[in-house]
């Protein structure tokens, strides 16, 4: 697309073999150039048709390669073949790696001119935006080599006015061109402008008629339409550039843009992508680039020297540490607003920006080091959330611990039997409950869903009812105590449990029995003899001697067991949520060391 809506130049996508139609073409309908071209030229198929104009694939006999040769179609009005000259000599005079060659100029049999070009492979940077399928370094190298270019047509009095990502291609073999110079201006010229603006269709493609350039990358001033030098350009480049780092670009597309050119925006891609890590080298310069006034822009060299000094690795030491000394500030502005989740939050991410910016900052290492070792007031919901969940882990430990002390009891009827069982029904209820509670040990060991305070209660009353049983049958004061002393310790381990209750359950249970037996409703376990002698009555067993003792025995063993293992485990865990924490701690220390 050109200055006038009869110019026969084409789209980038066009001249490297992506068949388009532009919007003039649509609305006139023309035929094929019908001129013969000379003889060593052998065309192949279009590979684009304009307005009017069109770009055909040709080989060229004479030295054996592909080129590209662009064409005026049927009757061209004398302006059209005058810019279309133009184009080519001014395309043709940029001798510059990044900008296709242009081979001949000259006229065909019915005196139509066309000119030859080399033939282009590759893919234009707004496809490349498109798929993100290039890394970032990759993308700025070819910037910076773009830039470069346009310096060399600034120094040759040439300005592009018509930059944009859909006219820089990038080679298959890592070459990168400039493409389209169809609206190219030749400082000291005058030239001809129609006496209204015209707006294409496509957002991406080239205003026509006194405003030239694509709205969205044209500068200020040519939007205005006053006289352009580099500075234009420039502009356009500083919106490329954001583009690529923000992933979207500076200003809207179409219309919207017109006004928005206008208007000061803020420039920097790290304001808009701000997880992309966005140096603030890159940041100032899209800044200065996109300036309003074009007096207070780099030049296009400019561009390109901080482009390479950043890939480069060399950074502004100074603009880094006047942007750590700001982060810094706005981390103590937000802590000293408080020291809610929010206000932390704001100033960790802050004064952690600040000595990225700069480490060798000691008030932004002590300022990070004070955030990270001294908590806050109030938890954060999400250090709740994630201690609950290590809180169910340990339930769940302690859950199957318990079922393995169910198991031990079950064991141990043989040995019962082995005594010899005075009550069948009183060995099955004990039996039946221990079974029970080894269910529920085992549901609680494995369920997904987090255990409430309604279970813990569940948990305490069955277990409560298992230590009733003991009291009666050993009496109250002899396997039943220990036994409820280590079930209580499992249970209120937890934190979140109300372990007053709990214990209130435990002991009603473990006492119940005694308390019948006081007021008559059961049978005594415990006696005494007329010397003063303890003596014991179960009602489950017989206990002759030393079959007794060695089942006393065993049960103490046995508790005294799980009873070590699981103040062991819980032992081990801690120390390991202490060793955790405390190599954290360190760590920490050593980052914000000064």
């Amino acid at each position: 697309m050109t200055d006038d809506a009869t110019d026969p130049t084409l789209t980038p996508s066009q001249v490297i073999g992506v068949a388009a139609t532009s919007a003039a073409s649509e609305a006139t309908t023309l035929q094929p150039a019908s001129g013969k071209l000379p003889a060593r030229y052998a065309l192949g198929g279009a590979l684009g048709v304009g307005g009017m104009g069109e770009v055909v694939l040709a080989t060229d006999s004479q030295i054996g390669r592909d080129v590209a040769i662009k064409r005026m179609r049927v009757a061209p009005s004398p302006g059209a073949i005058a810019r279309f000259v133009r184009e080519a000599k001014i395309q043709g005079r940029l001798d510059h790696p990044a900008i296709v060659p242009v081979h001949e100029l000259a006229n065909d049999d019915e005196g139509q001119p066309f000119f030859v070009m080399k033939r282009l492979t590759g893919t234009t940077l707004a496809e490349i935006l498109a798929q993100r399928t290039f890394s970032r370094q990759k993308l700025l190298r070819a910037f910076a080599d773009v830039c470069l270019a346009i310096e060399f047509a600034h120094s040759r009095g040439v300005v592009h006015r018509d930059l944009k990502p859909a006219n820089i291609m990038l080679g298959d073999f890592g070459e990168v061109y400039v493409l389209d110079w169809g609206v190219a201006r030749i400082l000291g010229e005058t030239e001809e402008r129609d006496a209204t603006p015209v707006l294409a269709n496509d957002d991406q493609a080239t205003e026509a008629g006194a405003i030239l350039g694509t709205p969205g990358y044209m500068a200020p001033e040519q939007l205005r339409g006053e006289s352009l030098d580099g500075r234009a350009d420039v502009f356009a480049l500083g919106c490329i550039l954001f583009e690529i780092l923000a992933g979207e670009p500076l200003l809207p597309r179409g219309r919207d843009a017109l006004k928005a050119t206008l208007e000061p925006v803020d420039a920097r891609p790290s304001q808009r992508a701000i997880a992309s890590d966005i140096p603030p080298e890159l940041d100032e310069v899209c800044a200065r680039a996109t300036q309003l006034d074009r007096d207070k822009r780099p030049t296009a060299r400019d561009l390109a020297m901080c482009i390479e000094r950043y890939l480069d690795g060399d950074r502004d030491l100074a603009l880094r540490k006047n942007l750590a000394i700001t982060h810094l500030d706005a981390a103590r502005t937000a802590l000293a607003a408080g020291d809610g989740e929010v206000e932390r939050s704001t100033a960790m991410r802050e004064a952690g920006r600040a000595i990225a910016l700069d480490p060798r900052s000691s008030d932004a290492a002590a300022l990070v080091g004070r955030l990270m070792l001294e908590p806050p007031r109030e938890t954060p919901p999400e250090v709740t959330q994630h201690v609950n969940a290590l809180g169910e882990v340990t339930i769940r430990q302690k859950a199957r611990v318990q079922a393995g002390v169910m198991v031990a009891f079950l064991l141990f009827a043989p040995v019962f039997y082995w005594l010899g069982v005075r009550s069948d029904a009183l060995a099955a209820l004990f039996a039946a409950t221990v079974l029970f509670e080894l269910f529920v040990m085992l549901a609680f060991a494995y369920k997904r869903r987090a255990v409430t305070n309604l279970d813990a209660y569940l948990l305490t009353c069955v277990n409560g009812i298992s230590i009733a049983i003991l009291a009666r049958l050993f009496s109250p004061f002899l396997i039943a105590p220990p036994i409820a002393a280590v079930s209580v310790v499992l249970i209120v381990l937890d934190p979140r449990l109300r372990w007053g209750k709990i214990l209130l359950i435990t002991s009603i249970a473990a006492l119940s029995p005694w308390v019948l037996e006081l007021t008559g409703v059961l049978s005594r376990t415990m006696g005494a003899t007329a010397a003063g002698d303890l003596v014991l009555h179960s009602p489950l067993v017989r206990c002759d001697l030393p079959r007794a003792e060695i089942v006393l025995a065993l049960a103490l063993l046995t508790m005294l067991t799980f009873a070590g293992l699981t103040a062991r485990s819980i032992a081990v865990s801690h120390r390991k949520a202490l060793a955790s924490i405390e190599l954290q701690a360190w760590h920490l220390r050593q980052l914000v060391k000064r």
